[in-house]
């Protein structure tokens, strides 16, 4: 049924390729979950502060969703048929996710196909790396085949792409992703908290552990990952001072979060970088999200409760390199929270394998690591500002992907 699908789709693609190519007209289409957030939201931007030529069209796949007969009728109808003449008659796509219906299409050699992804860097193996079905990897490959750019966060991530993606090296750009562009923003970081207090006034003041866990195979493993996760010990062991909030994978959501004024279900919270900002201590298990967090230098752990069974597989040896302690069981969990901020060696070394800087976090610099250890020192709450570790990691990643596209070159070179 959805190979017939991409097929319909590709026919009102190769269609409207009878209209002519917009040279301004920019496709941001987001695949992972919905709304202008993250990389395409950074793109935009970027081409916006160059020039007010270019017109955007923002497509989400969730767009086919309606509520009621007549809004899937209108969604689908957006789908199959707006969709695609947009997509056809534009100079540049933007993707954060994979379409496979690109498999089936003839893109003009007017259009760049843009494959920005979602996550930063390589940890946990994606793509076509853990993909076993035939079928799937096959339509995958066709569709990336129409791809003509990929950006990544370094050098070093480079083959690993190439893997996952089936796209060779010659298309695949270490330029930085624009979200990384963000990490050095004063502005925006505060930017970022301010949205959140806005929408949670009653939590200023209060430390902010955030709870960000991965997908896994089967629905009951997924619904699971509450049942491990002890919010009533955490709420015991950090006090009135703090809350827990939890954000599950967007395509895997879970009803059994306990929401009350301690425990918050962020799930549906759309601007993720927002949390990342706000809170003091990441709690994570095989997520992604783990790789931009390292950018901030606050304390990481690693919550591995399933390690052993966990299916997906890494690009490196997990214990070793990842940037925090591990704590597999609850017991460890409490005992890592309540020390937190003892494995900054750990996150420098992540940040240079990820990124290809290794001046990034500075373990000697005494007045980082002072900032640093402030997060769990409620005595000291008064004395210490949150600080970063981020070092100009970013010197314009957005700004040279542009370059790199050739968008708006002529008018700013």
């Amino acid at each position: 049924m959805k190979k017939l699908g991409y097929f319909f789709f590709a026919l009102i693609f190769n269609i409207s390729r009878l209209f002519p190519v917009k040279e301004k007209k920019v496709i941001l289409f987001n695949g992972h979950n919905h709304g202008l957030n993250g990389n395409l939201k950074e793109i935009k931007d970027g081409i916006e502060r160059r020039s007010d030529a270019y017109f955007f069209i923002l497509l989400a796949k969730h767009d086919r969703n309606g509520n009621g007969i007549g809004a899937k009728i209108a969604a689908l109808f957006r789908f199959f048929f707006v969709f695609p003449y947009h997509m056809a008659t534009a100079a540049y796509i933007f993707l954060n996710d994979n379409f496979l219906p690109f498999g089936y299409c003839i893109p003009s050699k007017k259009t760049k196909i843009i494959q920005l992804w979602h996550g930063a860097g390589a940890f946990k193996k994606f793509g076509l790396s853990v993909e076993t079905d035939e079928k799937i990897r096959h339509q995958v490959e066709k569709a990336n085949a129409r791809v003509t750019h990929l950006f990544v966060t370094s050098k070093q991530v480079v083959p690993i792409y190439e893997e996952a993606f089936a796209i060779p090296k010659e298309r695949i750009y270490a330029t930085g992703i624009p979200i990384m562009d963000v990490y050095d923003r004063e502005k925006t970081k505060q930017e970022c908290i301010q949205n959140f207090y806005a929408v949670y006034p009653n939590l200023k003041g209060k430390k902010l552990l955030l709870y960000t866990p991965t997908f896994r195979k089967t629905d009951q493993e997924n619904q699971d990952i509450m049942k491990h996760f002890p919010v009533e010990r955490l709420k015991e062991t950090l006090g009135k001072d703090w809350v827990i909030g939890i954000k599950m994978h967007p395509k895997y959501p879970a009803d059994n979060i306990p929401e009350d004024e301690f425990c918050l279900n962020l799930t549906g919270y759309p601007q993720i970088i927002d949390l990342f900002f706000t809170s003091d201590i990441l709690v994570t298990d095989y997520s992604s999200t783990v790789v931009e967090y390292a950018l901030l230098g606050k304390p990481i752990i690693m919550y591995a409760y399933d390690l052993q069974e966990y299916d997906r597989g890494f690009y490196f040896e997990y214990e070793s390199k990842v940037p925090g302690i591990v704590a597999k069981t609850e017991e460890e969990l409490l005992q890592a929270i309540t020390g937190a901020g003892k494995e900054y060696s750990k996150i420098e070394a992540f940040v240079q394998m990820e990124y290809g800087r290794a001046d990034v976090y500075d373990t000697n610099d005494a007045e980082t690591v002072e900032a640093a250890e402030w997060y769990m020192d409620e005595q000291n709450n008064e004395d210490h500002e949150k600080q970063s570790a981020y070092d100009d990691i970013a010197d314009g990643c957005t700004e040279r992907i542009l370059d790199c596209l050739a968008i708006c070159k002529e008018e700013t070179h």
